[in-house]
């Protein structure tokens, strides 16, 4: 199985890719982008050329677990993904998030989820 991760953001979105045949998640670059839809596009080739069978993406829940503007933001992009034909998971990224950021940013995020993910 292929799995992208993304740690989605409203400006930059980190990105990371793991293939279950070698199941090593690694970073890729951080999508920078102006839109919405602009991130969407981007997102949408990386997961064609890289023949991904689901998506992994990060939910940035509050500390008490509900769900706040950022969240909302974020299921609305997952939605958009989905429409396009890729399974969705989310995954709680609040403390992921938050550990990774101390080695290289976004796409490091989406790693740690895609991780986590596969130790599920």
């Amino acid at each position: 199985m292929r799995t992208l991760g993304l740690d989605i953001g409203e400006r930059r979105t980190g990105v990371a890719f793991n293939d279950s045949a070698i199941n090593i998640p690694f970073p890729l670059d951080t999508i920078t982008a102006d839109s919405k839809e602009e991130m969407i596009a981007q997102v949408e080739l990386i997961a064609r050329e890289r023949k991904v069978d689901r998506i992994v993406v990060g939910l940035p829940l509050l500390p008490s677990g509900d769900e706040g503007s950022q969240a909302h933001y974020v299921r609305s992009c997952a939605a958009n993904l989905e429409q396009l034909g890729f399974p969705i998971d989310f995954l709680d990224e609040r403390y992921t998030t938050v550990d990774s950021k101390e080695y290289d940013g976004d796409a490091r995020a989406a790693c740690q989820l895609l991780q986590t993910y596969h130790r599920l």
